[in-house]
């Protein structure tokens, strides 16, 4: 379907003030110059976040002189009503969840550094996430039909595959973990992002590059272990997060398997055993020298407040807003702009999560992947590539069960399938104590599955 906006103004319903996210896509929008005609409405149940999203999006307005307008909503119902894009961007009880999850697993040996895509805290966490995705999405079928919802919400996997399986709309987990990997890549060979194009493989903050072009040439695997074996090790700061995500050990998998992780190490480490088992601690100290990127409650509140002074600071101090003419790594604008065949802004690829539908032979066709996509108007084209080698498809293929079983857990709240899906993860320490972890990570998400409007 073809979206067309000649006559009217475009509406974009923002579900979740993010501090971190919200403002960077209306960054990019701004920048674009061809959405001029779109009317940003917000809405949160966090009524502050709302209220300091808002502003710092109307001084950015202001400070280009923009025709976009943002308001805020009092409803979902409001926000969602005539949409022609919603997009998702929310955490179900918040970082007291989260660490309370994390607390428990600690109890049986198990560690996490992030714990929103694998390990028990993110098969913990779609219990509290599924409904309301799927609440959303259902006002979306009664509200705003045939808009599409655009989710940066995690685990990403598992959300964007619940909505494509159990509703009418069309979902698109949009993450920038790819972009890592992408900015080291041009890094190590001293040219402009842009011009770096990937192929990506696998599930959400574990796929695999299979192919790299650097301005319309092949990149061959020797010379890109060569390259980027110096800025592997330094590693990246990301802004946005004000952490230093170094790659050392997804580049040493690279050498070992000739697969190149999408991602730092801050992700990669959790999908496999060797990093975070009971025998990578020696003397409470971890032997891969993971210690600094383990879960932490505290530093993610430190973090959050970090996050909420400075947008504070931007809306409401006297200095203009810094950075406004920095696109961010988001890609929203890239997807409505590819929605509307407007062309993209920055990018002719994208690296989505989205529902296989047999573009990798050998996983299943309903299965959720991230994969290197085109946008048209009829939505995300993933690209086809040749089927797996045996070590991709069996790293895969059992992430694509967890994630099948950690949904079904979810949405049927079916307690067997919790179970399994922990039996499935690579973090998992000790058979014996599983269902006491199960009995226990399940009863502290049970007063959050009803969705609250």
């Amino acid at each position: 379907m073809l979206r067309r906006f000649d006559g009217r103004r475009r509406k974009i319903a923002f579900i979740g003030a993010s501090y971190k996210f919200v403002h960077q896509a209306i960054r990019d929008f701004l920048l674009c110059g061809r959405l001029e005609n779109t009317d940003v409405v917000l809405y949160d149940i966090d009524r502050p976040a709302l209220q300091l999203e808002h502003d710092v999006i109307g001084r950015m307005i202001r400070q280009k002189s923009s025709r976009i307008t943002v308001s805020m909503a009092r409803s979902r119902r409001e926000a969602l009503d005539g949409a022609d894009y919603a997009i998702v961007s929310v955490l179900v009880g918040g970082l007291d969840v989260a660490e309370a999850e994390d607390n428990i697993c600690q109890e049986y040996g198990i560690r996490h550094t992030v714990g929103d895509t694998v390990g028990p805290m993110c098969t913990s966490r779609c219990l509290r996430m599924a409904p309301l995705l799927l609440d959303i999405a259902a006002d979306m079928e009664k509200y705003c039909p045939g808009a599409p919802m655009i989710s940066v919400t995690n685990p990403m996997a598992v959300l964007t595959h619940a909505v494509n399986t159990h509703t009418k709309v069309q979902c698109l987990g949009v993450c920038h973990g790819t972009g890592f990997q992408i900015g080291q890549i041009a890094r190590a060979f001293h040219v402009d992002e842009n011009a770096v194009c990937v192929d990506v493989v696998g599930v959400n903050h574990l796929g695999f590059i299979q192919r790299v072009e650097i301005e319309g040439q092949d990149i061959p695997a020797a010379v890109l272990k060569r390259k980027l074996e110096a800025v592997a090790k330094a590693g990246y700061l990301d802004t946005a997060t004000r952490t230093v995500d170094a790659s050392e050990w997804s580049f040493e998998f690279f050498k070992l398997t000739g697969l190149l992780p999408n991602n730092g190490d801050h992700h990669f480490v959790e999908f496999f055993p060797w990093f975070l088992a009971r025998h990578a601690f020696v003397r409470g100290r971890n032997v891969y020298g993971l210690d600094r990127k383990l879960h932490s409650a505290a530093a993610r509140r430190k973090n959050k407040a970090w996050f909420r002074e400075t947008v504070s600071r931007w809306a409401y101090g006297a200095d203009p807003i810094p950075d406004m003419d920095r696109y961010g790594g988001e890609n929203l604008m890239d997807i409505i702009l590819g929605l509307e065949n407007q062309g993209y802004a920055k990018t002719s690829e994208l690296h989505l999560n989205v529902t296989n539908g047999g573009a990798v032979p050998n996983l299943p066709a309903d299965c959720n992947l991230e994969l290197t996509c085109h946008i048209t108007p009829r939505g995300a084209q993933p690209v086809q590539v040749a089927p797996l080698a045996p070590y991709p498809l069996g790293v895969l293929m059992p992430l694509v069960s967890l994630n099948a079983l950690s949904m079904k857990a979810a949405v049927e709240k079916d307690r067997q399938a919790f179970l399994e899906a922990l039996l499935l993860d690579p973090l998992l320490q000790d058979f014996r104590s599983v269902r006491a972890l199960a009995d226990r990570l399940w009863k502290i998400n049970a007063k959050w599955w009803k969705p609250v409007k």
